[in-house]
Order: structure tokens, then sequence, then C-alpha cells
């Protein structure tokens, strides 16, 4: 039941609105006419939607309103265990079944094919799922049937995937894992929410009886707790006369309704819960304000969006908060952030989490007490109000903008969070139009009554929570001193916020616009290409995937590169964040995002090793911001040392504990030993960042930018090269860019791979023994299409391998994550890397399998059936990504810089795949003999 002060607070908010829209109470939302939502009588709930994005493809999920919360002492982690099992083994699909057919149908498992369990909710998907036969649907449909009601449960695969599960623990028991368990013991007394993790006790996991898994699933998979959801290209009448047909057999269960919601209980007093972790890396402090859950009813209806839509304002603006302290060089926290939301299924709070400097911890703690007492008092100002007005508005408006373009995944995860968690489903139609009515009337005293109301006088219903770090430097302050803090704070002599009001051009005035001196077309790309009169060389693929959507990407050859002093390089690597932190022209950058309020734009300048550019994205309405944010990255870098000493202490307090964490120390091994201890690598470290200095950054930053003609820009998206304003744009601010004519090109400073037989195994102290294990194969090969073809190719057969061997028949690693690629620069290489955790007992074992599995594909060639999966996987995901903006800007970077043409040579690539290819390329790779391993294992 929602609590009498919550009904108040939303019944007054109700109150003062005069829009017919909510005269009527409780006026329950439509469901967007385009879902076809209904009921079996067994109590499986159905969504399904025809959706063209991407074409001839669609995602199956179901959703069950079931996890780990409502085990038993006996079952403890067997929510997730009977997930992994999925795949285990089903009535029409046994042993592996699942995979191997839609794998041959280029449906990937682990990025298709997949699933996650949490306290409250499992859900299954496979993704991506082509439709052009009707046969795969209804295979698709056939395993969402099976996931239902009809799992194995094998006593074999049980006992099989134990291992999996153990080593899934093993990689995931870090310190914010453990920090997060151990406050839920304090923060949760008395409730299931205080005893329950989803991996579960691995005491458990070792032995429980096959039964007991077979108990929870038949127990709780149950057609009152499943809604199955399809969105894709698909004949919604079709679809849903099949579901009704193949899962009647699936009877309504004994105990329907049954489903328990576990109660948190609240507290007259705070709540204090305090964790510490050797491996921490910084502190984080919370504060949690529970409050009731709004009844399904009421969340459904047209006052509970309105509500939402307030809660996400107020969000919203505290985070606007946040970012401006943490811009403050003597700021009390480094980072903040805020938003309402669920605590437990039973419960929501208002989250506010900051991340105090080392050694401040109290400080910190009073700051973010502080922040919350200013909102109680005062609430927020007219001035945040519209701000955070404007930018819901605008991000809803891009959504409604492209309303025909979007993506099956974004919308069968929002159905089912309709299933799971009561989150409204109007449709982007009515939010839009709504939204239109509903802002313009939330007045500040409004919002501000809301916001009052989630911080009590009495401090009932409050959490706070420390996770820090276990070391002298960090000092926690103790319970009493915290309940002390939340007195004290309540008498602290307080002003409320003054208005503000920053509206001025961006730009004050405009350059002297340049022309375009040359236009050449091409067709086979479908781009038009610009040569301006200062030099800068412009490249557009209209495209319309996206109707609000123009993406912006710029490089130009040199780099980090062409820093001859190896002490300069950590100002040279940081300076496009310095720029970014300090802000442009006349504005700081808190100034300069008051400036970009209500406008959907980024830009983002970077150097890297061996160019040095920007990446961009905008509204079609905010591309001549876009533009003019350019001009100034090129032309007005400013120096703020009040941001810069911010920044600096951000990555001093996030950086302090770095050397307790063993995930450090083996990525700092793997990096230093896989390029043999060049000088010229640099480590994100205390010391780094010590010797970062300003005026040397902002320097080289100057330099690397100063020559625009060197730079050729893509733009990718809604934008026509024809249009007269997108010209008059680009000649303005690209064009009345100053710059002398010239080419740069990168310096060649031997950065290379280590070469020979390579091994660095090392010991370090852990809270969870693990081998964690890097293994790198490294060659001088010819740099073409086909073999950056192959070599993905390779990558994807040992994936497949890897799962086979190392994870389902041994049992030693959740997984084996592989990398690969081809490289030019500064030499023709090809690199293959292999990363896994285990056992330490396994490791020596699992080491020689993944070397054994390069040695079987060298030996004897991949698998016929392993490389046919392969080759339908790459050409579904070419026809998909075809379709989409990203691809395309990826595409025109490796056409005009690399020499490589995707769009017309891509496919042939993938269908010349054959076995001799992959392993003659394979052998080339392993015969250079360059194999590096890294191990790190645990300190005895």
């Amino acid at each position: 039941m929602i609590t009498k002060k919550s009904k108040i607070v939303v019944l007054s908010l109700l109150a003062t609105l005069s829009l017919n829209l909510f005269a009527q109470q409780l006026q329950t939302l439509p469901i967007d006419p385009k879902i076809r939502y209904g009921q079996l009588e067994n109590g499986l709930t159905y969504y399904i939607r025809h959706n063209e994005n991407p074409k001839e493809r669609a995602e199956f999920y179901i959703a069950q309103n079931v996890g780990a919360i409502l085990e038993n002492d006996d079952q403890d982690g067997l929510a997730h265990f009977l997930e992994h099992m999925a795949f285990n083994g089903t009535k029409n699909y046994p042993g592996k079944g699942i995979i191997e057919y839609f794998e041959s149908i280029g449906v990937k498992f682990g990025s298709n094919i997949n699933a996650y369990t949490s306290l409250d909710e499992t859900v299954y998907n496979l993704s991506n799922v082509p439709t052009v036969r009707e046969s795969v649907i209804d295979s698709a449909l056939l395993v969402l049937h099976d996931w239902s009601s009809f799992i194995a449960l094998e006593a074999e695969e049980i006992d099989a995937e134990r291992g999996v599960i153990l080593e899934e623990w093993r990689t995931g028991q870090g310190a914010n894992r453990r920090l997060w368990k151990e406050l839920n013991k304090t923060k949760y007394p008395d409730s299931q929410y205080a005893i329950r993790d989803v991996i579960g006790d691995t005491a458990v996991i070792k032995n429980f009886d096959h039964q007991s898994l077979r108990d929870f699933y038949h127990r709780w998979y149950r057609p009152d707790l499943q809604a199955v959801l399809v969105v894709g290209d698909v004949d919604v009448d079709v679809v849903e006369e099949k579901i009704k047909i193949l899962f009647a057999d699936i009877p309504r269960k004994e105990n329907f309704g049954e489903r328990p919601v576990y109660p948190i209980h609240d507290n007259e007093q705070p709540i204090v819960a305090i964790a510490t972790d050797p491996e921490a890396r910084n502190t984080q402090i919370g504060l949690e304000y529970k409050q009731e859950k709004l009844p399904a009813e009421f969340k459904l209806s047209v006052n509970g969006y309105l509500v939402h839509t307030i809660n996400s304002l107020i969000s919203m603006m505290m985070n606007n908060r946040f970012d401006e302290i943490t811009q403050q060089a003597d700021a009390p926290f480094v980072a903040g952030f805020a938003y309402y939301g669920e605590l437990v299924k039973s419960k929501d709070a208002l989250h506010l989490i900051v991340v105090p400097h080392e050694g401040r911890e109290l400080e910190g703690l009073n700051a973010l007490l502080l922040e919350a007492e200013k909102v109680k008092r005062f609430g927020f100002t007219s001035s945040e109000l519209e701000r955070a007005k404007s930018d819901m508005q605008t991000h809803l408006e891009k959504l409604y903008n492209e309303r025909d373009n979007q993506q099956n995944n974004s919308l069968i995860r929002e159905y089912a969070r309709h299933f799971l968690t009561d989150e409204p489903i109007p449709g982007i139609e009515w939010e839009y139009t709504s939204l239109q009515q509903m802002l313009p009337q939330l007045e500040v005293d409004m919002v501000n009554r809301i916001a009052k109301a989630f911080i009590p006088e009495d401090d009932s219903n409050m959490i706070v929570s420390i996770a820090a770090p276990e070391k002298p430097e960090v000092i926690i302050p103790g319970e009493e001193q915290i309940l002390e803090s939340i007195t004290n704070v309540k008498l602290a002599d307080l002003l409320p916020r003054e208005e503000d009001n920053l509206n001025k051009p961006l730009i004050e005035k405009a350059p002297k616009a340049g022309k375009v001196k040359k236009v050449t077309q091409n067709n086979a790309l479908g781009t038009t290409e610009w040569m301006l009169s200062n030099g800068i060389k412009v490249i557009f693929k209209p495209t319309k995937f996206k109707q609000d959507e123009i993406l912006m990407t710029a490089y130009s050859d040199g780099g980090l590169s062409k820093i001859d002093e190896v002490e300069d390089l950590p100002s040279a690597a940081f300076s496009t964040m310095i720029v970014q932190y300090n802000g442009l022209a006349d504005y700081n950058n808190v100034e300069l995002k008051k400036l970009l309020t209500g406008k959907i734009v980024n830009v983002k300048p970077y150097i890297e090793n061996y160019d040095e550019g920007f990446s961009g994205n905008s509204s079609v309405k905010d591309f001549e911001t876009m533009m003019q944010l350019t001009y100034l990255y090129f032309t007005a870098p400013r120096k703020d040392d009040n941001a810069f000493q911010a920044m600096t202490n951000m990555f001093r307090t996030s950086l302090a504990n770095r050397d307790k964490d063993p995930q450090a120390a083996f990525s700092d091994s793997v990096n230093v030993t896989s390029l043999s201890h060049n000088p010229r690598l640099l480590t994100t470290n205390l010391e780094t960042i010590n010797k970062i200095d300003q005026d040397k950054a902002i320097e080289i930053y100057k330099a690397r930018f100063a020559m625009p003609a060197d730079f050729i820009f893509i733009f990718t998206g809604n934008i026509n090269p024809d249009d007269k304003a997108t010209k008059e744009i680009i000649c303005t601010y690209l064009g009345g860019l100053k710059s002398k004519k010239g080419k740069e090109s990168y310096v060649d400073r031997n950065i290379r791979y280590a070469k020979g037989d390579v091994k660095n195994y090392f010991a370090k102290e852990m809270q969870v023994k693990k081998a964690s294990n890097f293994i790198m194969y490294n060659a001088t090969i010819p740099y073409n299409l086909q073999n950056m073809t192959t070599i993905t190719a390779i990558r994807n057969i040992l994936n497949m391998r890897y799962m086979e061997s190392i994870r389902e028949k041994e049992g030693g690693s959740y997984g084996v994550r592989i990398n690969s690629g081809l490289s030019k620069i500064p030499v023709e290489q090809a690199v293959i890397r292999m990363q896994f955790d285990t056992d330490p007992e396994k490791q020596e074992r699992l080491i020689g399998i993944i070397h054994q599995e390069i040695n079987e594909i060298i030996n004897n060639g991949p698998r016929a059936d392993d490389l046919q999966k392969v080759k339908e996987n790459l050409l579904k995901q070419y026809e998909e990504d075809l379709n989409e903006n990203p691809w395309w800007r990826r595409t025109l970077v490796n056409y005009y810089k690399n020499d490589i043409d995707f769009v017309t040579d891509y496919k042939k690539s993938v269908e010349a795949l054959d076995q001799e290819m992959i392993q003659s390329l394979l052998k080339q790779i392993a015969e250079q003999n360059n194999v590096l391993e890294v191990v790190m294992m645990p300190k005895e």
C-alpha cells in the first residue's frame, strides 16, 4: 500500500494541475496500439509487434518474474544455475541443440543467444534472428516454449555445469561485488535481500541435489509469471496464433498468483551500513531515502506517468548540481550522481551517491548531507527546472523524430520492463504529445513539493552506506559520527541557490567563410567529396537510417608519435581531456553545458598514438552547434587552473588504491610485457597523473590541431551536401579556419610487440584465489581485406573451440575472451589475444589447451561446421550493418585512410573463406614464433 504521506504529496500535486488531460484521476494509460498484447488462459502474457529495424530480423524473449530472491537456503544460487541449464538441453533441443541450430543460421551464442538472472527476474533472448523463413520463426518460438516449461535438467548436464558456475563466481568476485553483498546485510535487516546475491553459495553449487534445481524450476517457472515477447519483421497475426497453439500445452499451475514480493522493513532511525575491502579502488558514500512503491494501477495511469516525469526531472537537476560541484578544485567529492528508482522490488528510493577524496571521507559525507538538506529546505530554482525540462523535451523530440526507426532490441526491452516492473508503454507518439502539454504546466513549486517530501524531517527510512578500501589513509567515520552529522546538518546556516540565466551565443561573431573549391562523387560508396579553399577535405554519406542523426569523424596523421620527449607524453596523452574539462573560449565547462541546454550535440577531440581528430554527433537542427564547437576546439582552447585541479583530483582519488587491485596489476603487466617495456608506454597511475603539466598539455594540443588543412572530415546520416544551409555552415566553421597548407605524417617510434617466446608469471595478494591468464600471438602479415576477414573468422572459430573445450568439457573457466586484429601502422602486423580466469590448480592444463586448439587448426584445419557457422554470422551481421550509420562511419574511415573497401569487397571476402585459408593464415602467424604469456597467480 502507498503510505499516507506519499498519498498526500501525490494528490496535492494532482490537485494543482488544471489541464483536462489530468482531470480524470487514475485515467489508465493506453498501451501502444502497435503492440499486440494479450494473455492466455494459463496466465501466459504475450507482446508482439511488427517492426523493421533491422529488416528481416526479430527478437524473441521470454521474461520470467522469477529470480534469486525466491530461493530456499538449499537452493542458494540455483535461479542463476537454472538459467545456464536452459542452454544445456530442452525437450525439443537436446544437449547443445539450441546453440548448434541457431549458430548454423548466423545467430551467435553470447551476443545473440543469451540470458541474465537478477534477484527478482530472469530474461532469456534470441536476438537478430533471421525471419525470411517461417521455419526459423517456428524454431525460435519452440525454444521459448521449451524454456518456459520443458528444460531437460539432466543429471549429467547439471554436474558438468557446476564447474562453469564456480568459475563465473571466481571471475565475478571482485571488491565491488563483495562490498555490495556485505552492505546488504545491514541495509536490509531480516530480509531476503540481506541473504541472496544471485551467484549464490559455492557450497550449494558444488553439492546441491539435482532435485533441488528441478523443484525450483517446476515451482517458479510457470505461465502466470512469464511473458513471451516477439518484436521484429514478422506477421503479428500469424505469430499470435502460433503462440496460442504452441503454449496451450502448458497447464495453469496450482500455485497460480503465489509469487511473493519480499518487503524490507521501515526504519525510524537512520540505518548506517559500512563495509571495507582491501581491493576496493575508492570510497563511495550513499544516501538512500526509501519510498513506498506506487501501486501498479497508479504507475500505469496518466497521473502515474506525470509523477514519473517529475521524478526524472528531480534526478536530472540533482545530477546537474553534482556536476557543477565536481568541476571545482576545492570540491568535497570528485564524482556524484543521483536517481530516483527501484531499491528492491517492494521499495523505491531517492539515491544520492558521491566519491569523496581519500582521507576526507567525513567531509564528503557532510557535503552530501548538505546537498540533500538544501533540497529539503529550498528545492530547486526555476532556471534549474527549465533547463531540465528543455533537455527532457529535446530528448523526447529526438525519439519522436526517430519513431519509424526504433530498434527491435530497444522496443522489446521496454516491453519486458512493462511486464516485470509496470513501466508504462503508451508509445512515443502519446508520450511526445502528452509531454508537450505536461511540461509547461510543471512549475517549480509543484516539483519542489515532491522533491522536499523525499527527504523526511525525522530521518526515517534513511540509509547511509559507505563502501571503502581497507587502508590507513581512508578515515571512515563511525556510526556515532555519522548520526551526529545527520543531526548537525539540520542546524547548518544555508542560503537558497540563486537563479542564473546564461543566454549568450556560443560564438559572438562568425568567421569569414571559405569556399568549396572542388566537388567529386564516389558512386560506389554513395559519397560526395568536397575540397575546401583552406585545404580541408569533407566527405558526405547521406543516409535515412535515422531521421535525426548526423555523425562526424575527422582525422589527421601525427598523434602522440610527434612528441619527441618521453617526459612530455603524460601531458600529451591527457591534453584533449584537459581541454574538454577547461571549456572553450570565454566559457568554463559548467557555463558551456548550460549554453548547450536543450541541444543534442557532442564533440570530442582525441589524440592517439598515430593520429588526432574529432568524433561527434548531433541532431539535424543542432548541426550548426556541432560545427561551432568544432571550430572552437580548433581555435579557442582555454587554460583553467580550477578545472585542471578538479580533473587531477578526480584521477588521484580514483587511482589512490589502484595498486591493491589485482586486476590492475595484471592489466599493467600485460601492457608492459606486450610492448617489451617500451618507455613510451603510459600507465594510468598516480605517477603519470603527477607528471601532467597543464601548460605543456595545451601547447601540445594546439600544435596537433594547428593545421586544419591536414584533416579529413566525414559526415554520415541525415545530411544533404546539396542543401544551401549545410554548405553555408561547413564553409563558415570549417572553411573559415585559417590554415597553412601541408600534409603531416606519423613518426615511427619503434613501438613493437614483443618477439620470441616471452613469459611473465608472477604472484599477487588477492582475496579470491584465481589465476588470470593472457596469451598473445603476433606476426608480420600483409594488411589487406581478405586477411582482415580471415583473422576475424579465426577469432570466432577459436571462440567456439574454447567454449566447447575449456568452458563446457573442462568446466575450467566462465569463458575465454578473444581479441584479434590486423593493423598497418607503424608496421603491418596481426595479433590474436586470449584471456581467461581459472582455478589456480587448473591453470597449467588450460593454458595448454589454448595452444592445443590453435595447433589443431594448423594441423587439420577448422571443422567444416564451425567455419560455416562463422560465415553465416559474418554475412548476417554485414546485412544488418549496411543500415547503420556507425558502420558507415567506420567503413568510410577504412576506405579513405586505409584503402580498404568494405562496401564492394567485404561480402566476397567472407564467401571466399575456406578451411585452407584459415589454416594457412593461422600457420603463418604461429610459425613466426612470437608467443607471449602473462599469468598472475595468487600468493601462497
